[in-house]
């Protein structure tokens, strides 16, 4: 029963697939995923593709595209909402509890620097479901804190309703969708967090590369994005890193590290564990896009398994204290640090 069902699933995505190869933007993308479904219809042809096929396209790395980056809303709804459940799973948990302390860890200094009775504010970049946010708001009990999860996949709003429910119905925090991120709002919801004691939870639909046309320096006190780069182009990159520079003191960068092997196994257990094929998909053409350790630069750290924390410092926001040597000192404090690769 379960194998018919999804054979007829990878037979709907393929077809779906089918439509984008008339695109010129989504072709090849397009193609290397059909392959991948053809192969996920058993065990034995998956391992084949991992094995052979796989390892070759990390040389075209910067063209990939999961089924979650495509055009296609139906799938992409699916495979977030299999992420969100994956994330929520212990294993899962395990996985990302570096990425929720070093997100934590410098929530605390930033508002130590910072030494306002003001409520701090976080964005999220390329939010997901919302998974990260939710922890992270959960734990810190005692902080005032606005958390702003920006998107622009119009089914991880959906999704991160359904991760915050339990907080915003039993009355732990407010929970907003807001149609756009300005100076006007972001004043708003600090206020709101501030007045009433309680954490405030904005989810917003749109895109970071506008972000500086409608938000000022200074108003975001911290910039997160986990696992966020591998859906943005290459040339994008360094944009998005300015952009950062710009609004926030401090950006936390949080990713996975390329390994083949650790991939392989983890994916061969995934698929006997939890076989989803929104999870496998999405995990071998996230990880083809993944840094390698010798890639890393600038400020960061090492998390176990195969993961990451990058610190990227800002514009001096706090230079007319004197401070923004305190900032630096203190957040880099445990973080290597290896100069840009010429």
């Amino acid at each position: 029963m379960f194998a018919t069902k999804r054979s007829r699933e990878i037979q709907e995505i393929i077809s779906d697939l089918e439509s984008l190869r008339h695109d010129p933007e989504y072709r090849e993308a397009a193609e290397i995923n059909i392959q991948f479904f053809k192969a996920a219809r058993s065990i034995f042809s998956f391992i084949h593709w991992l094995t052979f096929t796989a390892p070759r396209l990390r040389k075209k790395r910067s063209e990939l595209l999961e089924l979650g980056d495509l055009p296609l809303e139906k799938w992409q709804r699916r495979a977030y909402q299999a992420l969100a459940g994956v994330e929520r799973h212990s294993f899962g948990r395990k996985v990302s509890n570096g990425f929720t302390w070093e997100l934590s860890q410098a929530i605390l200094r930033v508002k130590r620097i910072k030494d306002s009775g003001e409520a701090m504010v976080l964005l999220d970049v390329g939010f997901g479901g919302g998974e990260l946010g939710y922890r992270v708001v959960k734990g810190l009990h005692r902080v005032p804190l606005v958390y702003i999860g920006l998107d622009i996949t119009p089914a991880n709003i959906g999704v991160a309703q359904e991760v915050f429910r339990p907080l915003y119905e039993g009355g732990e925090i407010i929970f907003r969708e807001i149609p756009a991120l300005n100076d006007e709002v972001i004043a708003f919801l600090r206020q709101e967090a501030s007045d009433t004691s309680k954490k405030v939870v904005a989810v917003c639909l749109g895109d970071i590369f506008d972000l500086d046309k409608h938000v000022s320096p200074g108003e975001i006190d911290l910039i997160c994005h986990s696992r966020v780069l591998h859906h943005i182009k290459a040339a994008l990159r360094p944009r998005l890193e300015d952009i950062c520079r710009k609004l926030s003191p401090i950006t936390l960068e949080m990713d996975d590290r390329y390994c083949f092997g650790f991939m392989f196994w983890s994916i061969v257990g995934a698929w006997i564990i939890y076989p989803s094929v929104f999870l496998l998909n999405g995990g071998i053409i996230s990880w083809l896009r993944d840094p390698a350790e010798k890639e890393l630069t600038g400020y960061y750290k090492l998390a176990p398994p195969f993961c990451y924390a990058r610190l990227i410092l800002g514009q001096d926001a706090y230079f007319q204290e004197g401070k923004w040597k305190t900032v630096a000192r203190t957040l880099t404090w445990g973080f290597s640090f290896r100069e840009g690769l010429g």
